[in-house]
C-alpha cells in the first residue's frame, strides 16, 4: 500500500529541491521518484539557503497534505493540552477536544497524529538533502551556517519524535524500548525503516548536536531569529540533556545558550508573548501578513481574543491550583484573571451564584475584563482565564510571532540540572533560580531549599514561567506524574479519560500512538501498545 504523503516537501522548498510532486511509498521514504536532482536543486550555498528559508517557513505555514495545520504553531498547543496547566473551559468548535479527552493521541487513524509524524520527519527529509548534499562543495562560512542550523533541525525533529512517540529515557529502558526510526539517507534503497531502540535515538541526536556546534562555531552570523544559531543548538542541547538525566551537560549547555539575552521586564512579559522585537527571545518565527495561517495559528488554539470560533467558544485557563501556588507579589500571577465572569451563564446562575449583587453589577465586571482581556462582545469568558498570549491590535486574525525558545527556559535547566547534581551545585541552583525568579517578583527571597524541595520549587517555577508553551506533557512524561485534574477548575463532562491518568511509567497510554496509515505502509515497523 502506498502512502500519499509528501514527507520530504515543505512550503517554500518545492520548485528549489524537489520539483514536482510524487505518490511515495510510505511516510519515511526519502525522495519522490520524479525529483530534480540534488545536484541541480542544491549546487550552490545560496540554494542551500533558499531550501533552508523553506524549513524556517515549515515551522508555522499551513501545509495542505494533511488538512491544514500549520507547522510547530499545531504541536505547541498539542504539547500543552493534555496536560494539567493549560485548561478548556468548553467544547468550542472541536479544536483539540480529543486530545483533552485522551483519544487524539491514542487512535492511529487521526489525522493530528498523522500530522504530528508527518510535521517532523518533513523538516528532517529535507535537512538530510540539505547535508547529503554538501560533501560536494567547498567549505565557508556561510556552508559551517547552513549545516549547523540542518544538523540542528535534524536532532531537534527526531527529539520531538521520540518524546511524542517512544516511553520517556528515564522512566524506561532506553536501551531496548523502541523509539523511532532514524532519518539520515536520501539514497538508495528507499525502505521502510524500522524503530530504533530510544537509546539509539538519543545517540544521534547528540551526535547531530556536537556536529552543529562545531559548524556554528565557524559560521556567519545568522540572518534574524527565524534562523538557527549556536545558542539555539546549545538550547537544544540544553533540553534533551536535561530529557536523559545527563544533568552535567544539561547545566553546561543551558548557560552557554542564554549569554546573550537578557530576561524580560515586566511591560516587554505583559505585552502579549507575540512580538520577537523580545530581548528573551532566542528562537522564533516572524508571521508576515501575507503569509498568515489564519484558523491554524497557534493563537487561535490559545489565546484569549483571537477573533475566531474556538476562541470565543472556548476560553483557555490555568489550572486554579497552580495559580493559588504564585505568589501575589509575583506579576505572572497578573496574567491570569482568576475573578473574570463566567460568560457562559447568567449573572445569578452556575458558578456565578452569589458573585453578583445584580445583573447590572455583572454587566459592568463583564465591561471591565473586556478591556483587560481586550476581546469581542462575541468572546466568552471564565475565571483564571490567562492574557499571557494576545493578540496585540485586539480581536482579530493577524498573524502574530510564534516563540521557540527563550532565555528564561535555559535559567530553568540550568537551576534544575544544578540542583539534581547535588552537594555544592544546590548553591549555584539556588543563585540561578534567584536570578530568574527576582525578575518576576520582587519580593522573591533566594532559596535555601535543598535536595528534593530544592528542585520542586523550580520545578513549580518552570510551570508558571513557561505555562502555555509546550512543556508541560514532555515534563508530566519525563518526571513521571499522574494527570489529576480534581479541583483544577476542568470540567469532568468535557475532560472524560483526561481528568485522570496514572503516571506515565505505569501507563502506556501517554505514548502516541503510530499513524496507521505509517504501520500500512511500513512492513519494517511495529506499533505501540496501549
Amino acid at each position: 500500500m502506498k502512502a500519499k504523503y509528501l514527507t520530504l516537501r515543505l512550503v517554500l522548498i518545492f520548485a528549489i529541491i524537489l520539483g514536482l510532486s510524487s505518490c511515495e511509498k510510505d511516510f519515511l521514504q526519502t525522495v519522490p521518484t520524479d525529483a530534480v536532482s540534488r545536484e541541480i536543486a542544491l549546487g550552490s550555498v545560496d540554494n542551500m539557503m533558499l531550501a533552508m528559508n523553506g524549513i524556517h517557513r515549515a515551522m508555522y505555514a499551513q501545509n495542505g497534505y494533511i488538512s491544514a495545520y500549520a507547522g510547530q504553531q499545531f504541536m505547541i498547543p498539542t504539547a500543552e493540552f493534555g496536560a494539567d496547566d493549560a485548561l478548556h473551559s468548553a467544547p468550542g468548535n472541536g479544536w483539540h477536544r480529543s486530545r483533552i479527552q485522551w483519544t487524539m493521541h491514542t487512535s492511529a487513524t487521526r489525522s493530528d497524529v498523522e500530522y504530528s509524524w508527518f510535521m517532523y520527519y518533513n523538516i528532517i527529509g529535507s535537512v538530510n538533502q540539505i547535508i547529503n548534499a554538501a560533501d560536494e562543495l567547498q567549505m565557508s562560512d556561510e556552508l559551517n551556517n547552513v549545516l549547523g542550523q540542518a544538523y540542528t533541525y535534524r536532532a531537534w525533529a527526531h527529539f520531538q519524535l521520540v518524546k511524542f512517540f517512544a516511553k520517556a529515557y528515564m522512566i524506561g529502558n532506553p536501551s531496548t524500548d523502541l523509539g523511532v526510526p532514524i532519518m539520515t539517507a536520501t539514497e538508495l534503497p528507499y525502505e521502510g525503516k524500522e524503530r530504533a531502540t530510544v537509546q539509539q535515538v538519543y545517540d544521534q541526536i547528540t551526535d547531530d548536536l556536537t556536529t552543529a556546534l562545531t559548524h556554528f562555531a565557524e559560521a556567519s552570523p545568522r540572518a534574524d531569529l527565524s534562523h538557527l544559531n549556536i545558542d539555539v543548538a546549545h538550547g537544544v542541547a540544553a533540553r534533551v540533556y536535561l530529557t536523559i538525566g545527563n544533568w552535567s551537560q544539561a547545566a553546561t549547555h543551558a548557560n552557554a545558550a542564554r549569554q546573550d539575552y537578557t530576561l524580560m521586564s515586566e511591560t516587554q512579559y505583559k505585552s502579549g508573548f507575540n512580538n520577537w522585537d523580545n530581548p528573551e527571545w532566542i528562537w522564533g518565527s516572524k508571521m508576515i501578513q501575507d503569509q498568515t495561517s489564519y484558523y491554524y495559528s497557534y493563537f487561535y488554539y490559545i489565546s484569549n481574543n483571537f477573533n475566531g470560533s474556538q476562541n470565543r467558544s472556548n476560553p483557555k485557563f490555568m489550572n486554579s491550583l497552580l495559580y493559588d501556588q504564585i505568589p501575589a507579589t509575583d506579576y505572572r500571577k497578573d496574567l491570569i484573571l482568576a475573578n473574570a465572569p463566567n460568560t457562559f451563564y447568567a449573572w445569578d446562575a452556575g458558578p456565578n451564584a452569589g458573585r453578583y449583587a445584580s445583573s447590572t453589577a455583572f454587566s459592568d465586571s463583564v465591561a471591565v475584563y473586556r478591556g483587560i482581556v481586550n476581546n469581542s462582545g462575541s468572546h466568552n469568558m471564565v475565571p483564571y482565564m490567562h492574557i499571557k498570549m494576545v493578540q496585540s491590535n485586539g480581536a482579530t486574525i493577524d498573524p502574530m510571532d510564534v516563540i521557540h525558545m527563550r532565555a528564561s527556559e535555559m535559567y530553568l535547566i540550568e537551576a534544575e540540572a544544578l540542583a539534581r547534581q547535588g552537594g555544592g551545585n544546590e548553591a549555584l541552583a539556588q543563585g540561578v533560580l534567584f536570578d530568574l525568579v527576582t525578575e518576576r517578583d520582587a519580593d522573591y527571597v533566594q532559596s535555601t531549599n535543598t535536595g528534593q524541595a530544592l528542585i520542586n520549587e523550580i520545578l513549580l517555577q518552570r510551570r508558571i514561567e513557561l505555562f502555555f508553551e509546550g512543556f508541560r506533557w514532555f515534563d508530566m512524561l519525563r518526571n513521571d506524574e499522574e494527570l489529576d485534574l480534581a479541583g483544577t477548575g476542568a470540567d469532568p463532562d468535557l475532560y472524560i479519560d483526561g481528568m485522570s491518568q496514572a503516571r506515565p511509567s505505569l501507563n502506556p497510554m501517554w505514548v502516541f500512538l503510530i499513524p496507521q496509515r505509517e504501520i500500512d505502509a511500513n512492513p519494517n515497523i511495529v506499533q505501540n501498545v496501549h
